[in-house]
């Protein structure tokens, strides 16, 4: 499972902590579960659009173009291997090793599912759930602009 964020969550996001007060308001929010600029001062801060799989993502593309698996080639390789070419591909240069780097989210370790491993503050600052069908379409119709 990976965490993704796209840019419209990412922007509701810096709105909402650049909204945050500097301080924490009343007597219960002295700990640092306190939305303000304080307590999270130095620290990263986790957001996200949705959790899910490359099988989420394929269902998605396939939902979102009115398809089925049987007109696409789906090619599978094994994430460490393509982590490492894309390491190869960017030492020597070239660029299009950079998207590969994306796939060190697929790792089994969970790297990439920071919602469950970190948290999010998504909640505290009023974030929606996004629907990755929407995102889905956006990416598909960006892809196709010349």
């Amino acid at each position: 499972m990976k965490a993704g964020t796209n840019s419209s969550q990412v922007a509701r996001a810096v709105a909402a902590l650049l909204s945050l007060p500097i301080h924490a308001d009343g007597p219960n929010d002295d700990n640092n579960n306190a939305p303000c600029l304080d307590n999270l001062r130095n620290k990263v801060v986790y957001v996200s659009s949705f959790t899910v799989s490359q099988k989420d993502m394929l269902a998605s593309a396939l939902r979102v173009t009115g398809t089925t698996q049987d007109d696409w080639t789906v090619t599978k390789e094994p994430v460490r291997e393509r982590f490492a070419s894309g390491i190869k591909d960017v030492r020597e240069g070239k660029r299009s090793g950079f998207p590969k780097l994306v796939s060190r989210v697929f790792y089994p370790d969970g790297c990439g599912d920071f919602e469950r491993g970190r948290g999010t503050l998504n909640r505290a600052l009023g974030l929606p759930k996004e629907d990755i069908d929407g995102a889905t379409r956006v990416a598909i119709e960006r892809s196709q602009v010349s």
